[in-house]
C-alpha cells in the first residue's frame, strides 16, 4: 500500500476552480462575452513525480523562451511571462478576439523537499518541461526487514 502525500492548503484554489467553471458556463450559453477583458490565463500544468524527481509540465504556446521566468520561492515553483502581439492590429474590425496577450504568473506547490540547486527547464513546441530533482532523504527506500 502506498503511502498518502500531503499538499499544503491553498485557499484560493477553490476560487480559481471556481472562476474555471464559471468561465466554461458563460462559453456555453454565450462565448463572445468576456466578463474579464484583457485577464490573461494562466497555462495549463500537469505535475507528476517519479521515484527521484518531481517534473512540471506547462503549456505555453506563442512564447518565445525569453519571455519565459521560472523562480523558486521557498517550496513554491513561480513561472510567469509575458505573451506580446508581433504586430499591431485595428481592434475594432474584430469580430472577435480570444488570443491573449500580457504577463501571466502562476504558483506552483513544489509537494515535496527538492535540491533546487540541480533544477532544469526545456522548453520545445509551446511546452514547457521543468525537473525537480528529489533531495536525499525524500527518496523511496526499500528497507528488507527479517521477520524471526
Amino acid at each position: 500500500m502506498g503511502m498518502a502525500k500531503l499538499a499544503r492548503w491553498n485557499p484560493w484554489r477553490e476560487m480559481l476552480d471556481m472562476r474555471d467553471e464559471f468561465d466554461r458556463m458563460l462559453d456555453i450559453f454565450r462565448p463572445d462575452f468576456h466578463l474579464w477583458e484583457g485577464y490573461t490565463k494562466v497555462p495549463a500544468v500537469d505535475i507528476y513525480e517519479d521515484e527521484d524527481n518531481v517534473f512540471v509540465k506547462a503549456e505555453l504556446p506563442g512564447l518565445n523562451k525569453e519571455d519565459i521566468s521560472l523562480t523558486i520561492e521557498g517550496d513554491t515553483l513561480v513561472l510567469s511571462g509575458r505573451k506580446s502581439q508581433t504586430k499591431e492590429e485595428k481592434k475594432e474590425n474584430y469580430y472577435r478576439k480570444e488570443i491573449r496577450e500580457g504577463a501571466f504568473s502562476r504558483t506552483i506547490d513544489i509537494p515535496c523537499p527538492v535540491d533546487k540547486e540541480k533544477v532544469s527547464a526545456t522548453y520545445k513546441d509551446g511546452i514547457l518541461e521543468v525537473v525537480l530533482p528529489k533531495t536525499p532523504e525524500v527518496k523511496r527506500k526499500t528497507i528488507k526487514v527479517d521477520v524471526k
